[in-house]
């Protein structure tokens, strides 16, 4: 008869105390709660256009600029969204710690879980401080709790002993594969269920294209300013104060261009900058965007050269990443004299931004996109009258207006 195989709660000589897994638990608790509050954040910065967090406080300490990061997804999902995960997971361990206190399995879990913790905390931190430079409070003290789970799961393991514990596990796979095979099983389906799961609010979409389109309808330059593309003489005339690093302006930006085609002789649109962004905007009191006012004056340097629409398209789609690239890279893309736009870029790009920045602020703009129809101002999405007006036109129920 082959010998029965170890017991893997078996009791150590001495018995773990309950409080280390007490606090563990409670700190979890505290983890769910900010990773909670954190992903309502992440949510309403991407459907709520005059959104701002209570964390917003400068630019360099700002919920809401790490909230609009790339780096705020992980698999298309919020980080947030996978730290409520997480912390229930680790609540359930160190629920598994209490009930069965003399578990070197719980207490072996529950330092890798710890572990786990410290090290995203140490890789989120650098990202947020190197790259997006800017740091959310909230995330510090998500980071503060890992931590602190670590803490509470090294006093758990050091009775049993902390080395035991961490080989603990591994010797629990060997001694019974299913059981283990099972949990990570379960562990992987929820992991790759969530995604799937989850809203699309902080998914970029792809909608437009990377590369500029040659527009064909009649385009150039309003009498007042802006640049317009659309109907000669228009039943409709939609001036929009845009940000091309604002997604709800991209998404105005999509809808816009659906109209237009629908409707190329009752609709004009024309584009005015009004970049979130301090380097040229200084009615901001927050910071927003970091790249916004060198792409407005990407614009309208390729305007110049009659290639306003095109480049309107490219960074709709690339101005998050313009930092990265150089004058000579961008005017290639847009197939752009090099020489004449660098000289633009330093003169006469930022004095047209600069004009449309005067115009939106004499009109109190308060956030981006802003809509200006028949001289009233309307902030966030489309009205949804319009769409329903240009079809009333369209089908001669409704008579023209300006």
């Amino acid at each position: 008869m082959s010998p029965r195989p170890p017991d893997i709660d078996a009791a150590p000589s001495t018995s773990p105390k309950r409080w280390p897994w007490g606090m563990v638990l409670g700190l979890c608790l505290v983890g769910l709660g900010l990773s909670i509050m954190l992903e309502r954040i992440h949510f309403k910065i991407h459907t709520q256009p005059d959104f701002q967090s209570f964390c917003a406080i400068s630019r360099k300490v700002n919920c809401d600029v790490v909230a609009r990061s790339k780096y705020a997804l992980w698999l298309g999902t919020p980080v947030a969204a996978w730290g409520i995960l997480a912390y229930l997971l680790a609540a359930l361990v160190a629920t598994w710690g209490m009930l069965r206190r003399r578990s070197l399995l719980a207490a072996g879990c529950g330092l890798y879980i710890g572990l786990a913790f410290t090290l995203a905390s140490a890789a989120l931190g650098l990202i947020s401080a190197l790259i997006i430079t800017a740091v959310c409070l909230l995330c510090l003290a998500t980071y503060g709790v890992n931590l602190l789970i670590l803490l509470g799961t090294l006093l758990a393991a050091r009775r049993p002993g902390i080395r035991a514990a961490l080989v603990e596990p591994w010797r629990a796979l060997r001694a019974r594969p299913g059981r283990g095979a099972m949990a990570l099983i379960a562990l992987a389906a929820v992991a790759a269920g969530l995604p799937l799961l989850y809203p699309a609010h902080g998914k970029e979409s792809a909608e437009l294209p990377v590369r500029p389109t040659t527009p064909t309808l009649p385009h150039g330059i309003e009498p007042g300013g802006g640049h317009y593309i659309g109907a000669i003489h228009p039943a409709l005339t939609i001036t929009e104060f845009s940000d091309y690093e604002c997604p709800f302006c991209r998404q105005a930006h999509t809808k816009l261009r659906a109209l237009l085609e629908q409707y190329p002789t009752l609709l004009r649109v024309v584009h005015r900058h009004y970049p979130l962004d301090q380097s040229c905007n200084p009615s901001l009191k927050l910071p927003v965007h970091q790249s916004a006012c060198f792409a407005a004056d990407v614009a309208e340097c390729a305007g110049l050269q009659n290639r306003f629409w095109e480049a309107n398209d490219y960074l709709f789609s690339q101005a998050r990443e313009l930092h990265a690239r150089t004058s000579d890279e961008i005017a290639h893309d847009l197939g752009l004299d090099p020489r004449a736009f660098a000289a633009c870029l330093d003169d006469q790009g930022p004095r047209s931004v600069a004009l449309d920045i005067d115009a939106g602020n004499r009109l109190d703009i308060q956030g981006t996109p802003t809509f200006l129809i028949a001289g009233k101002a309307t902030m966030g999405s489309l009205p949804e009258w319009v769409p329903k007006r240009l079809a009333e036109l369209a089908s001669g129920s409704a008579p023209a207006r300006p």
